[in-house]
């Protein structure tokens, strides 16, 4: 887990969750109501 953040969760877990739709879900953390963070990995 990383330093600092609680339990780290995909969109598709996090709106299921709440029982919100995504795009509800992305607005949200782009008003800063929900926290959220991008993590980048490798895709290969």
């Amino acid at each position: 887990m990383m330093e600092g953040f609680g339990e780290i969760m995909t969109l598709e877990e996090t709106a299921k969750h709440l029982k919100i739709g995504k795009s509800t879900l992305y607005k949200m953390a782009r008003e800063g109501k929900i926290p959220a963070v991008k993590i980048k990995g490798d895709k290969t």
